[in-house]
């Protein structure tokens, strides 16, 4: 990675640096292992290209650029398609910097919580959203191992339900 000195990023695992137009400019090893591409591939992308959910990139990051800062939960698409929820911190330095710290989200429980006591409509629609995705990947990693605790699964379908109730709603 490039020498960066921003004490805001420094030591993270997973860290990435964009220009304005949105495409990677450097990343920390642990991006590339995250995401399952090779440092060359990584940085022939942009941000719309890791996205799970692309419509809303454009406008998200003019918002961010705007404010100089932003933090929350997204969703990024590793190379072979599955969806990698993380939490996630960006910066734009007065240097001209334009940096972000990923935090993987292990817990699909984190999500859910998370949706559940939100109260802005937008944000809640969102979360919702998030959590009802990483609730059915939860769910289909389950199908196939063997001695499932069952509680667990009963969670999930009772999550996965609460969360689309919530969602016709918003």
């Amino acid at each position: 990675m490039l020498s960066h000195a921003h004490p805001e990023v420094g030591g993270a695992e997973f860290v990435v640096f964009t220009d304005p137009s949105r495409n990677y400019l450097d990343c920390t090893d642990g991006v590339c292992r995250l995401l399952g591409y090779q440092r060359s591939e990584m940085l022939a992308r942009s941000i719309e290209n890791v996205s799970f959910d692309d419509r809303e990139v454009s406008k998200q990051f003019a918002e961010y650029l705007r404010r100089g800062k932003m933090d929350g939960e997204y969703v990024l698409r590793h190379k072979d398609g599955n969806p990698i929820p993380i939490r996630y911190r960006a910066f734009v330095f007065a240097d001209g910097c334009i940096a972000a710290v990923w935090e993987p989200i292990k817990d699909w429980r984190e999500l859910y919580l998370s949706a559940l006591v939100e109260i802005n409509p937008v944000k809640l629609k969102q979360k919702a959203e998030l959590a009802l995705l990483v609730v059915q990947q939860r769910m289909q990693e389950l199908k196939g191992a063997p001695a499932t605790p069952h509680s667990e699964q009963h969670s999930l379908r009772d999550a996965a339900s609460a969360l689309q109730s919530l969602m016709k709603t918003t």
